[in-house]
């Protein structure tokens, strides 16, 4: 158990500075439990925020059974996407120093107005009605830990569950004329292809409201203008920089592409 978020935040962004390398934090230091987990990040995204790296909104990882089934989770998770973590394309993005990436095709939602998680009357048209603007986006992510298991998600989660960045397509202009529930996203990397559907994790909405959900239980709400990347079409799919040609296609949106 963490005696004291204020000292635990300040590890980890000690930890951040040297990224793409982990270089640890105290076990007292890191968080037991997800609840405590959730509080600590909460913190850093404060800290951060005061050091000018701003939280654009948020990312929901481990949207399948198949994919939370490794960590023991029963549902998904989430954590911070950062002024410093978007990327203006594909190409600057895998610039970045990583050492493991793996890419994620996605469906981000930007919202309009907010959201209030204990809102009781929240539903799926709750959702659809505060969005403004739909993107189809990558997910870059980095092994940076040298044993992620050994290490347990309360650490991982404080440390905003692998994110290294992230990248938006162009806004499409008839996401509301979208089934979310049916569509099919892929990655290809040179040739090799990855698919999914939405049919077998959260779809974009089921996410947004279990995100809108969760955030409430620790007085948190999701805010007009955030950006939530709601969860891959597919496993995380390793790429080897340089990659030659790269394409995240998800149905009713135009490819992301390298």
């Amino acid at each position: 158990m963490v005696n004291n978020i204020a000292d635990a935040a300040a590890a980890f962004i000690e930890a951040r500075a040297p990224r793409p390398h982990w270089p640890g934090v105290a076990a007292e230091l890191c968080p037991a439990t997800i609840t405590e987990a959730y509080l600590v990040q909460q913190a850093i995204h404060a800290r951060l925020a005061t050091q000018g790296v701003r939280r654009l909104g948020y990312k929901i990882g481990s949207t399948s059974p198949v994919n939370q089934r490794p960590w023991g989770l029963d549902e998904p998770v989430y954590a911070g996407i950062f002024t410093d973590t978007l990327s203006d394309s594909l190409a600057t993005a895998l610039a970045r120093p990583l050492l493991h990436p793996s890419l994620e095709c996605e469906v981000a939602l930007q919202l309009g107005r907010d959201i209030d998680g204990n809102d009781p009357a929240l539903a799926p048209t709750t959702i659809l009605d505060s969005v403004e603007s739909c993107y189809i986006a990558c997910e870059i992510i980095d092994g940076r830990y040298e044993a992620p298991m050994s290490l347990g998600v309360p650490t991982l989660l404080a440390d905003d569950f692998f994110h290294a960045g992230f990248v938006l397509g162009p806004p499409n202009p008839d996401w509301r004329k979208l089934d979310y529930r049916t569509l099919e996203g892929s990655i290809e990397i040179d040739g090799a292809r990855v698919s999914g559907n939405a049919a077998d994790t959260l779809d974009a909405i089921s996410a947004m409201l279990w995100l809108a959900r969760k955030l409430a239980q620790s007085g948190t709400r999701l805010r007009a203008g955030d950006i939530v990347l709601t969860g891959s079409f597919t496993r995380p799919v390793p790429i080897a920089l340089a990659a030659r040609a790269v394409a995240l296609t998800i149905t009713g949106f135009a490819p992301l592409t390298l």
